[in-house]
Formats: structure tokens, sequence, C-alpha cells
């Protein structure tokens, strides 16, 4: 929730974001689709994408965003690479890939993949990052600093894009998050 309201400019606070929703306008947002499943805010898949929903409340108090690299150090030993292609915007990419998303969303899991400026909720276009399996333990070292240090948008081990349209095939199964953050205000009347 908290990624999804910072793009939307929603405080994360309680108390200020039930005044926000009750007092609030509607915003237009763009409305993906995967499979027959709909989504706004982020579809993911491979390296950590569980983390952010078991990560307790009370540990990200205590420790901010920290806590999440507390918690993902029990999912280094279940990484594995996913064979794919991605198409998309005239571009082909096969490869290996640990991580993929597809969010309309500045931040993800809250980490901001994304420039604050390129990140529009009705822009029509959705943000698109892959991250390649390394080849040896050196290059995972760079990953993650690359991560933590935000220049992942410009290193080899990153596919970062915008698009409308994209198809992803591979050879088996890939497990999918899929986060729904579809907000509507509804006025109801009870009897």
């Amino acid at each position: 929730m908290n990624d999804f309201a910072r793009t939307i400019k929603l405080s994360t606070r309680k108390t200020f974001l039930a005044k926000n929703i009750d007092e609030g306008t509607i915003i237009p947002s763009d409305i993906g689709k995967i499979n027959n499943s709909y989504f706004n805010y982020v579809v993911a898949f491979g390296a950590f994408t569980p983390v952010s929903y078991v990560t307790s409340q009370k540990l990200k108090k205590r420790f901010g965003k920290f806590a999440y690299f507390i918690v993902a150090t029990r999912y280094i030993n279940r990484i594995r690479g996913y064979k794919v292609t991605i198409e998309a915007e005239g571009k082909k990419v096969t490869d290996e890939f640990i991580f993929g998303s597809i969010s309309n969303s500045k931040s993800i899991g809250g980490f901001e993949w994304f420039k604050k400026s390129g990140v529009k909720i009705n822009d029509g276009e959705f943000e698109m990052l892959f991250i390649k399996k390394p080849k040896n333990f050196a290059g995972y070292i760079k990953t993650i600093v690359s991560i933590l240090f935000k220049q992942h948008q410009k290193k080899k081990y990153f596919e970062y894009f915008q698009t409308d349209k994209i198809k992803i095939t591979s050879d088996i199964g890939i497990p999918w998050t899929i986060d729904r953050r579809i907000w509507w205000k509804k006025k109801e009347s009870r009897n």
C-alpha cells in the first residue's frame, strides 16, 4: 500500500490516509492484464517477491527498509533463474532472469526503482524491470550494490523500459505475484 500511495501522493500515515480517502478525489489509473487477472500496482516473479508480504510490520517499524534485507536473507538459497523471452517496443530479449516486474509505481517493496518524474499512473504505460541472472558471485554483489545505490538503470544485469504492451514467454510455468491496488470511492447507503 505504501508504494502505491506514495506514487499517487497519498499520505502513508493512517490518520491522514483515512482523511485522504474520505475527502480525496478520484484519480484515473492504468489497468494492466496478465492472463485473466487485472492489476494496477505490480505483478512480479522471481527473487524476493514474497519478502514484502512476509516482513512483519513490527520489524519494519524497528528497522525501516533494512527489515526487508533481514527477511530477504531467508530467500537467498531459493534464487533461481527463469529463461524467458521478452518482446516489447520492437525489442526482443531472451535471457535468464532472477526477477521481473511490471508495475505502475515508482517503488516496489519499499525500493525506488524508477525516476519519480518518469512514472505516471495514467499515462497508458507500465514500468518494466527485469534483472538478469549474474554469471558468478561477483555479479551478484555488483547487482546488490547497484540496487542499494540506485544505479541499476544503466547496469548490464538490468533491463528497464516503459511500454503499453509486453509479451513474455517461457518454456516453464513462472509463479507470478499479483498485487492489486485498485482504489475507488463508492458511496453506499445502508438501511
